[in-house]
């Protein structure tokens, strides 16, 4: 309700205090409502002013001014008992000028304290009731409230509630900010906050440890003081950090440089900070010490693939024997014809995840895109089903290529995206149910394609790790692979910037959708 100017008429000297004590920086919210119980209590001439804060059927003085008989702040009252039920009930200014003589003679209010005169509205905090505010007298009045004075009170109650839900959100914001800081101080690597031109805002006890900066030497600095090369910073910002880029958020890796000239290799995973109205505040960063961890990686790497080089011709000579004595199985007992059959089948096992390490370790070494030529993806889904098909057939597994539009040509090396499209197929043969269809499909820019089964789906606890070497789902009913599977198709669609979305819950299936740019499909030779 808009107060109309000419209703406070008479309350001039009233407003212009309260003016003067809504704009008073120093005082605390205490003693404005004191001031504010205060002024009302002198301009309707009523001995005392409570503000209460209702909670069901518990009436509590919050704040009290008046004479010795007042009651105490924090007093408690059953709601009933109090001339307040009714301004209450009525969500309105009520008021009355002598109880003795009015219809609420018989009221506990003026029973037990014998308040005569009492004018009362309700305060919200926002949308949330919080109790009233209210004047009263043991001395009844003359005449009737006026209308002009019963404005006054509802205007105060509104003022007052404005001010209980400006004292609210700066109690959250103040939580907030010690729950954020507690939370960043907390972490164990380093918290970096920058505002929208990349100038360092806020930093957590670890940045220290890991660059070797105090809190004031980093603080309105650009983060570029961070990046080992002022290159490497300038390609971030125009990838990420720049108001044309739709930035949410990211996992990427940095040289990092320390205050003393040291360089690091950096982890970070970073967010964009906005408010839930939108505005760009900045952006937080999370940055930890890798390198010890990426040397062992690629020490464990090297080791890795020149045990499986070493191993690739003893195990294929081995599997070669093997497959000689099973040609002449017959000669063999029938004890000694299930052991090789295990040693074969084993010796195959061996030869495959010898062959995926090594491919794996091509995949990550080879940068180079001359073998790259715009291609469509359909026909290369249709190869890989082809090429498969023996496979879902032994699983008893149908398969299915939804119709699509004629697919754009895309920046792609055409073998590694068929091995990427049968890794997918694969997987999704062996966690199908007998009888079960596996679907592929185009996405519907023709710059992708999607794998689909009706399987088990893919644990909670597997989805993290999935692309890691040697992860592989406990639900597939086929106990087979070297569980690198994953990791090669993540490696190919990384060679092509690809990204990689999965869909599953457990019981209902998994769909995977790969994606791949085609920026620069238009600067490659259509015929290779």
């Amino acid at each position: 309700m808009t107060a109309d100017p000419t209703a406070f008429r008479g309350f001039d000297e009233a407003l212009r205090r309260l003016y003067l004590l809504a704009v008073e920086p120093d005082l605390s919210f205490e003693d404005k409502v004191a001031r504010l119980l205060e002024l009302g209590s002198a301009a309707l001439g009523l001995e005392l002013g409570i503000v209460s804060a209702i909670d069901e059927q518990v009436y509590t003085c919050s704040f009290v001014h008046g004479p010795d008989w007042a009651p105490e702040p924090g007093t408690r009252f059953d709601v009933d008992g109090t001339y307040c039920l009714h301004t209450l009930q009525a969500n309105d200014v009520t008021a009355f000028y002598h109880a003795g003589q009015e219809h609420i003679s018989d009221h506990p209010c003026y029973l037990n304290f014998g308040l005569e005169s009492y004018i009362g509205a309700p305060v919200f905090r926002g949308p949330i009731r919080h109790g009233t505010l209210n004047f009263s007298s043991p001395d009844p009045r003359q005449q009737p409230f006026s209308a002009q004075e019963r404005e006054f009170v509802g205007f105060l109650a509104r003022w007052l509630g404005n001010e209980l839900h400006l004292r609210e959100e700066r109690r959250q914001l103040r939580a907030q900010r010690s729950l954020f800081a507690a939370v960043i101080d907390a972490v164990p690597e380093a918290v970096i906050v920058a505002d929208p031109d990349r100038r360092v805002s806020v930093v957590n006890p670890a940045v220290r440890e890991l660059f070797g900066y105090s809190p004031d030497q980093l603080v309105g600095r650009q983060t570029a003081v961070l990046y080992e090369a002022l290159d490497d910073y300038e390609a971030m910002g125009k990838k990420n950090f720049n108001p044309g880029s739709h930035y949410q958020r990211d996992r990427f890796a940095m040289s990092c440089r320390r205050a003393d000239g040291s360089v690091f290799e950096g982890a970070v995973s970073s967010a964009d900070v906005r408010t839930e109205a939108g505005e760009h505040l900045g952006y937080l960063g999370v940055i930890r010490d890798v390198t010890e961890e990426r040397r062992f990686e690629r020490a464990k790497d090297a080791l890795i693939a020149t045990v499986s080089h070493e191993l690739k011709n003893p195990i294929a000579a081995l599997h070669g024997a093997l497959r000689l004595l099973a040609a002449r199985e017959t000669d063999l007992p029938e004890e000694s014809r299930k052991l090789l059959e295990i040693a074969e089948r084993n010796a195959a096992a061996i030869e495959r995840m010898t062959g995926d390490i090594l491919d794996l370790e091509k995949l990550r070494e080879d940068g180079d895109r001359a073998d790259f030529h715009a291609t469509p993806l359909l026909p290369l889904l249709d190869d890989a089903l082809v090429s498969i098909q023996p496979y879902a057939t032994e699983r008893h597994v149908r398969m299915e290529l939804k119709p699509a539009a004629p697919s754009p040509a895309l920046p792609l090396h055409a073998e590694r995206i068929r091995r990427l499209a049968s890794n997918l197929i694969s997987n999704a043969i062996k966690a199908s149910p007998e009888n079960g269809l596996v679907t592929v499909g185009l996405t519907t820019d023709g710059h992708g394609f999607w794998v689909q089964d009706r399987g088990p789906g893919i644990p909670v606890a597997l989805q993290p790790k999935l692309f890691e070497r040697f992860s592989r789902a406990p639900s597939y009913r086929v106990d087979e692979g070297s569980g690198l599977g994953l990791s090669i198709v993540k490696a190919i669609s990384d060679q092509h910037l690809g990204t990689i979305d999965i869909e599953t819950a457990e019981g209902e299936g998994t769909t995977f959708t790969v994606r791949f740019p085609a920026s620069e499909s238009a600067s490659l030779d259509a015929t290779g």
